[in-house]
């Protein structure tokens, strides 16, 4: 399988690596903006010892020129500027796999962008696929596959709780930490701070359950820190934001039936994802800390074969194969 990986930051670099070590798969192009990339051998710059050969292009037209089956985008977390970098490689039989959060399940918050990407790609017998640890797995589609050992599912709650402390730093700085809390105030109100996709792992979870949506509301709180926490600038002072706690709830008949709860923050304490789902046979679930950016690559990475076996068109993780891993 020839794979380019467009957006060579953290994320991308990482699946850049693991794409490497699969023996059914080779890296044929990397792309991105950074003027201290471009031109640069892509095993150097995704960290890797070896040399590919290849050097990192700026251009789409280089990355379709390499003729790669499928082209993973990690680049952006909105789906319209997505859509426009996915429609020229879907318009060239190019597979495409984002790690963008809105792209996971885009049909409600953008049904047109949606309808001209799923034209396109069933146009060329291709698949377009949004996937990551969280839209993607944790808080939508797990709970929806756990939900097939019961009966009947009235309510799903899901807790995510992540140590900002272990994670990079540009998602640290995403999060608000190292602001004054005036500064997050504002930024949010920007909409320019917090974790973008809960609205999405609730429609996504929603659709797999069979319910439709009436309303959704979300609050943010601004956590601070109380005490010194370690971050990737080393110590952050008491008084400033340590994170955020977002908490989205859903109605479905009249009813709230979904909630899901996410805090990410330095320091914290007991990381981990709990699930309830409640019914006749109520179950809970918890998951220890998953390794987040590591995950989200090899979600991705394990997704590229059963992309390239879907039916053509915009899809999501529950119309593909069961996403599974990698024996070696």
């Amino acid at each position: 399988m020839r794979v380019a990986v467009i957006g060579l930051g953290p994320i991308g670099s990482l699946i850049v690596q693991l794409v490497h070590q699969r023996k059914d798969m080779e890296i044929v192009a990397g792309m991105d903006i950074a003027a201290d990339k471009v031109g640069k051998d892509v095993g150097r710059v995704v960290g890797l010892k070896t040399s590919f050969g290849i050097s990192v292009v700026d251009d789409m037209r280089a990355v379709i020129k390499a003729r790669p089956d499928v082209a993973v985008l990690s680049t952006t977390s909105y789906f319209p500027w997505l859509a426009d970098q996915a429609l020229p490689l879907l318009d060239n039989n190019i597979h495409v796999v984002t790690t963008c959060e809105e792209a996971v399940f885009p049909f409600k918050l953008y049904p047109v962008v949606s309808e001209e990407v799923d034209h396109v790609a069933r146009s060329k017998s291709v698949a377009f696929l949004g996937v990551g640890v969280n839209p993607g797995f944790v808080m939508d589609y797990w709970p929806a596959t756990a939900a097939a050992l019961l009966p009947q599912v009235e309510t799903v709650q899901v807790e995510r709780r992540v140590n900002l402390s272990e994670r990079r730093a540009r998602l640290q700085e995403k999060l608000g930490a190292g602001l004054t809390p005036e500064e997050a105030e504002e930024r949010l109100r920007e909409k320019k701070l917090g974790h973008v996709g809960l609205n999405i792992s609730a429609q996504l979870l929603a659709h797999a359950l069979g319910w439709e949506i009436e309303e959704m509301n979300e609050t943010v709180d601004i956590l601070v820190a109380d005490a010194p926490v370690p971050w990737h600038k080393g110590e952050l002072e008491p008084g400033k934001v340590k994170g955020l706690r977002q908490v989205l709830t859903a109605q479905v008949g009249g009813e709230s039936r979904i909630r899901l709860t996410l805090e990410m923050a330095l320091g914290l304490s007991d990381p981990g994802d709990k699930t309830d789902l409640g019914g006749s046979m109520p179950l809970h679930v918890e998951l220890s800390p998953i390794s987040g950016d590591w995950a989200t690559a090899s979600i991705v990475v394990n997704a590229l074969p059963r992309v390239m076996r879907a039916t053509p068109g915009l899809r999501t993780v529950l119309d593909i194969p069961p996403l599974v891993g990698n024996g070696v």
